[in-house]
């Protein structure tokens, strides 16, 4: 029988929808039902047989209530586990109590749990039963409805409106302020009782809002207050004026409202009633009464003056056709000078255009509608003429007359603008605007606060700030914060915070405190501007200032930064700091053949193996092109760094699959250590920079250290030659061109190409300084097919101005023994459109033509098939032999200007010249010469046959732009002009 009850007591609690648990008194779980697992998210076969019980609950190990009962555990103990939470049960030996349990799913719960004992049929106590309710909604309804009813407290409590409220008992629940200071009877003798009547009527008898809870009929409302109406505005309301004689100032008229109060589910939970004192109103509806009865007895002038309303009688003035024009003034009081600044004395008997000429026509048009038709009107409106805003009611006591009473209601006015400006700023302004209570409570949020956090209002009201924590903030950051708040009344500073996504996000936060009339605080008001985008936009510039566009490794701001702290820490742990200047073998030829967007997909996958095959706590940086500079840190010895150089120059030779295309190149890394070379970061560069040279010396492929003994004339030679490498592709090469000139027939003839530097740091460089130093490079003959085609170019672009001219480039020796020269050229030509019209001339010097005659004595002939011409440049200062001129078949002579400029001191100077002018004419060629600087040096030349000049004395070399105007203005001078007629 015994089992077969407990067999149905599990059962019975197994199967009940409220969640329950039953230990025995060594406090295991015996019973642990479905409705409990569901509730704490713990599956029954978890704690069956165990003491963890509380471990759904609590964080660490506490007892239960029913842990607590089969201890027998006295009401103190209880106590202290549920201080001001428990309650003995109906049951004997039975506790109950409320708490919340963060720990259960869901945010966590309210639960109402029960413990009671279980007992032996001897009566010992052998278990605890625990019934646990969840009851979080049931708090949270309760917890709005004690929201609600606090708004509603603060609101009729701030109303300056005489307000109270009874609720279905018809009891006071509200008397607010206004309410004690208009009916004389404090809050405290009203709130509680049914004796609301006591305010109004000297007997018991229901008030309006009495009658508005017991749903009176029709009759009741007559009965009771006569005159009603329903309210226009609120349904179910109703509004009646009435006189109470037993107010203190002999009575006062009372115009009310009452309302039914709704529930949540729209019941009738009480009733408002609001009260307008009007006696100041029907007070000059009397006066004017009584003035027209007895205009002369002293009681209406003593009422007349002591209205503080403003009160005025005019008569309406209109023009023939009956319509109002204007008004006059019969009387005012003194509400109503004190009002407008208008005296009687001045005003009564004239027109109101008279005095306000200004007065708009709006309200004479009001004014006369009431005089003439005899229908009351009340309207606020402004007066411009007096600055200030009023509520006038007006009405007709008698035809023709009006009668006005004017309430200033400016400061109102002002007050509600700026209230309605408030709301408008409040709603639409960007910024995110949170207000809480002095707890941190939020009560009120805008749009721009929902869209900033991803919360809507329903969400955040009732919760506090603390919700958008990010974890990025200690708690020193909220304690100063706070402090600041608490002592200056405001703070300001930026913070992140987490979105509803849990995405984090930084923003821009003030936050003030608002206080009340004794100066304490009352809310706090959070200004946010979500500061996303801008902080992106400083990332985005942070990583544009010190990153590589290209390949995102550090630029040279951040290398300079990142190698000053490598050369501390380095000092700092007395190791080793590795600087490796790393050039990329073979990439130009990458550019050249299969275009820069393949040679910039190269960079991009060299820099992310350069990433892979480096340590954590070294740099990679780009400074520009295929140059790389390397910090490898932390180095105990040269042969730890010799280790990583070695993988990188394997990891740099793999093949690159690019565009199905397999590019192979390799790298030159030059090394030096500190601090055992230098200990600056200029020299460490400029080490690193020479020794990697000197690893190209070697053959490329390989790295090299330095070691203080290289040939700084052979790695500054080196450099220029790298140097000049990156100027032509960086395009900072140009063309200025020295104009070629006849003199005698000022005739603008040609023009030679010289080529100038536009150096970013040293300004125009002119050939002298760079052409010497790669003379014998690859570099000189890339510079001199640049040259060709820039040349052509040019003058296809004259050639569209208008402007016709042979050009004549010069050409190196090294350029002349190509064996792809003339293929080359007829390549330049053809891609210039120019093929059919060269008018290219061909500069090149004695030394170039000598040193293989054979060889360019057939290249001038094939160039001459395309027409291109040929000129001997600086004549005179080589071997000048007559075999060589003979047999070479060039077509011009170019005089070098070392012998012009002196020809007029030097006699040889003089001979040689003429000597040069009567070998071309000899050998039926033309003769130039160059280096004319002075109107005597022309001169001189025309004398002895040498028309053809260029020099500075004519004009220096010109940009592209320049020359063209400079061509068409030019003049020979009148002594060249005059020798050559004489010549």
């Amino acid at each position: 029988m015994l089992l077969s009850v407990m067999i149905d007591t599990a059962s019975l609690i197994a199967s009940s929808a409220i969640a329950t648990f039953v230990i025995d008194s060594t406090h295991r779980v015996v019973h642990w039902n479905a409705a409990c697992a569901d509730l704490t998210g713990m599956p029954t076969v978890r704690l069956l047989g165990t003491a963890d019980q509380w471990m759904p609950f609590y964080p660490s190990a506490r007892p239960m209530l029913s842990d607590l009962i089969v201890a027998q555990a006295s009401e103190e103990e209880i106590a202290a586990y549920y201080p001001g939470k428990y309650r003995r049960s109906r049951f004997p030996g039975a506790f109950e109590a409320e708490d919340f349990f963060p720990q259960l799913p869901w945010g966590g719960r309210w639960l109402l749990f029960t413990a009671a004992p279980l007992h032996s049929p001897d009566g010992k106590v052998t278990g605890a039963i625990q019934h646990l309710v969840d009851i979080t909604e049931h708090r949270r309804t309760d917890a709005e409805r004690t929201t609600s009813q606090r708004l509603l407290t603060e609101i009729i409590e701030g109303n300056p409106v005489p307000t109270f409220v009874i609720d279905t008992e018809h009891r006071v629940t509200h008397w607010n302020r206004a309410c004690e200071i208009v009916m004389g009877i404090p809050a405290t003798e009203m709130i509680g009782t049914r004796e609301q009547w006591r305010a109004f009527y000297p007997a018991p008898r229901p008030v309006m809002a009495d009658l508005i809870l017991s749903q009176a009929n029709q009759g009741e409302y007559e009965r009771y207050y006569g005159n009603y109406t329903a309210s226009s505005v609120v349904e179910g309301a109703f509004e009646a004026e009435s006189f109470f004689p037993h107010f203190p100032g002999g009575g006062r008229w009372l115009f009310f409202t009452a309302a039914p109060l709704h529930g949540v589910a729209g019941e009738i939970i009480g009733a408002i009633e609001t009260l307008q004192d009007t006696t100041e109103r029907k007070r000059a509806e009397i006066a004017f009464a009584e003035s027209e009865r007895r205009l002369a007895e002293e009681n209406y002038r003593t009422l007349f003056n002591e209205m503080i309303t403003g009160f005025s009688v005019h008569q309406i003035i209109t023009d023939e056709q009956g319509r109002p024009i204007d008004y006059r003034f019969l009387d005012v009081n003194p509400a109503f000078e004190s009002m407008t600044g208008l005296r009687a004395a001045d005003i009564v008997g004239r027109r109101v255009l008279e005095i306000l000429p200004n007065t708009e026509s709006l309200w004479i048009e009001r004014f006369g509608q009431v005089a003439l038709t005899g229908v009351p009107v009340t309207f606020e409106a402004p007066s411009e003429e007096i600055g200030k805003v009023f509520e006038v009611r007006a009405f007709r006591p008698s035809p023709g007359q009006f009668a006005v009473t004017f309430q200033d209601v400016t400061t109102r006015k002002q007050a509600e603008v700026r209230l309605r400006l408030l709301a408008s700023v409040f709603e639409n302004t960007h910024e995110g605007i949170v207000i809480t209570n002095t707890d941190s409570v939020i009560i009120e949020v805008n749009d721009s606060y929902e869209r900033i956090t991803g919360y809507q209002r329903a969400e955040l009201i009732g919760k506090t700030p603390r919700m958008l924590k990010s974890g990025h903030h200690g708690p020193e950051f909220y304690r100063g914060m706070w402090l600041t708040l608490l002592e200056e009344g405001v703070w300001r500073g930026e913070l992140w915070n987490r979105r509803k996504s849990g995405e984090l996000f930084p923003q821009q936060l003030t936050i003030s405190v608002v206080l009340d009339d004794q100066g304490h605080p009352v809310h706090f008001v959070g200004v946010v501007v979500d500061i996303t985008t801008i902080k992106r936009h400083e990332a985005e510039l942070e990583r544009i200032a010190h990153y590589d566009s290209l390949t995102g490794l550090p630029n040279r701001v951040l290398l300079n930064d990142r190698l000053q702290q490598a050369i501390a820490k380095a000092q700092r742990e007395q190791m080793l700091l590795a600087v490796c200047f790393l050039d990329v073998d073979g990439f130009k030829p990458v550019n050249d053949n299969h275009g820069h967007g393949v040679g910039d997909c190269l960079l991009i996958k060299l820099a992310d193996r350069f990433r892979a095959v480096v340590r954590a706590n070294d740099t990679v940086a780009r400074l520009g092109g295929d140059e790389f500079i390397i910090l490898l840190a932390d180095l105990a010895d040269q042969d730890g760094c010799i280790q990583i150089l070695q993988r990188i120059l394997a990891m740099v030779s793999e093949p690159f699959l690019i565009d199905s295309n397999q590019l192979v190149v390799t790298a030159s890394i030059g090394v030096t250590l500190f601090p055992l070379h230098a200990t600056d970061t200029d020299t460490l560069l400029r080490q690193a920079d020479q020794a990697m040279y000197k690893a190209k010396q070697l053959g490329k492929n390989t790295f090299f250290f330095y070691n203080g003994d290289q040939d700084a004339v052979e790695i500054e030679t080196q450099r220029m030659i790298k140097r000049v490498e990156r100027a032509l592709s960086d395009n900072e090469l140009v063309l200025h061109y020295q104009p070629k000139v006849n003199m005698r027939t000022a005739e603008v003839v040609g023009a030679e190409a010289l080529i100038r530097w536009h150096h970013p740091e040293r300004g125009l460089l002119p050939p002298g300084e760079f052409l010497p130093v790669i003379e014998d490079s690859d570099v000189m003959l890339e510079l001199g097919d640049w040259v060709i085609r820039e040349a052509l170019r040019q003058m296809t672009l004259w050639d569209q101005q208008g402007l016709r001219l042979a050009v004549s480039v010069n050409v190196s020796a090294c350029q002349l023994q190509r064996t792809d020269f003339v293929e080359k050229l007829e390549q330049a030509l053809r891609e210039a459109g120019r093929i059919d019209d060269p008018r290219l001339e061909i500069e090149i010097t004695e030394t170039a033509a000598i040193s293989d005659l054979c060889h360019v004595t057939r290249l001038i002939e094939a160039c001459r098939a395309l027409g291109v011409q040929f000129s001997l440049d600086d004549f005179g200062t080589g071997y000048s032999s007559l075999t060589y001129l003979k047999l070479l078949p060039v077509q011009t002579l170019k005089i070098d200007k070392s012998f012009v400029l002196d020809m007029s001191r030097d006699a040889e100077d003089h001979a040689i010249v003429s000597g040069v002018t009567g070998l071309a004419k000899a050998f039926d060629l033309t003769v130039i010469a160059e280096g004319v600087e002075s109107v005597e040096h022309g001169s001189l030349l025309l004398g002895l046959g040498c028309e053809l000049a260029q020099g500075y004395g004519i004009a220096p070399a010109l940009s592209p732009e320049r020359l063209p105007d400079w061509a068409n203005h030019w003049k020979s001078d009148p002594a060249w002009s005059q020798a050559g007629a004489c010549t």
